[in-house]
């Protein structure tokens, strides 16, 4: 299958094609546009996240984009056969690669930097089912109350850009309860361009106040980074975007119709640190929503 999807009020970016195919015994292979990253916050759906948006301070420092990205997966048997259980662990494992981050753009345009570096990250991920299942395309929303579910997953990729070179990490730990939903997630990266140590995490939770009715959630995050050493002469890409940044969101929904029709109230304070070529920014936003899922 395939999904258009665009993100403009930062970078503008148009991620368009996504194809996978079975291999057996639940494996499978997939090219995807701009894909290719461990954290799957920039790729679940908007119906699906708790805070409408995602925490962009977990991607834009560690998660930028590729042309395209190959990624293989599936079960692993070893282990879910010491296990004893089915499906219990499973891997990812990708190739991406491009022009940067305009590259995948539709109609095949893209914008590149005063270098001839050749932008591409791979890696992989393990994660397992500890109790339960939670699968990676889940959604956050509970609309009735759900068995218990544990899910770890680590991972960890290497990437070079216009301007940098940084191996990362990631770790999750999900967890769903009853009426409660508890997601917390942290990024590493070692900048070898700009002897740089970066790091973010966050926190989220959800609780069903009223099945079929009224949830809440919130998150808190931050990402901060080292200050940067041995900066170019000319100083390119989003690097001067990404600045340390501490966020607080609150959301309520209301399920107006089933589960399908969702009214929602969002808080969302962010405070990004100030630098030479920028000032301090505090936001404070309250934002409405009304999604209809079909």
């Amino acid at each position: 299958f395939y999904l258009v999807s665009m993100r403009a009020e930062k970078t503008p970016r148009v991620t368009w094609a996504m194809f996978q195919l079975p291999l057996g015994s639940g494996h499978y292979v997939q090219l995807n546009s701009g894909g290719g990253g461990l954290t799957d916050m920039n790729v679940i759906s908007s119906g699906k996240q708790l805070l409408l948006d995602p925490a962009y301070y977990m991607l834009n420092a560690f998660q930028q984009g590729n042309g395209a990205a190959l990624e293989v997966g599936g079960p692993i048997g070893f282990l879910n056969e010491a296990m004893n259980r089915p499906a219990m662990w499973s891997y990812r494992a990708f190739y991406g690669g491009g022009s940067g981050r305009w590259a995948g753009n539709i109609g095949g345009r893209y914008f590149t930097y005063d270098n001839h570096r050749y932008t591409w990250s791979a890696g992989a991920s393990v994660s397992g089912n500890l109790v339960g299942y939670l699968g990676r395309w889940d959604s956050m929303f509970l609309y009735t109350p759900a068995p218990l579910a544990v899910n770890l997953r680590l991972g960890a990729k290497y990437d070079q850009r216009a301007q940098e070179r940084f191996p990362s990490a990631n770790g999750r730990l999900a967890i769903r309860a009853g009426r409660l939903l508890l997601f917390t997630e942290t990024y590493l990266k070692w900048e070898q361009e700009f002897v740089s140590f970066q790091r973010a995490y966050n926190i989220t939770a959800g609780f069903l106040v009223v099945p079929e009715w009224f949830m809440v959630a919130f998150d808190y995050g931050k990402f901060e980074a080292e200050p940067y050493q041995d900066l170019p002469t000319t100083f390119e890409t989003d690097l001067k975007k990404i600045r340390d940044t501490e966020r607080f969101r609150f959301a309520a929904h209301l399920y107006a119709y089933k589960n399908i029709g969702l009214l929602s109230v969002l808080y969302d304070h962010e405070r990004i640190e100030g630098t030479d070529w920028a000032d301090e920014a505090i936001k404070h936003t309250i934002r409405m929503a009304a999604q209809y899922r079909f």
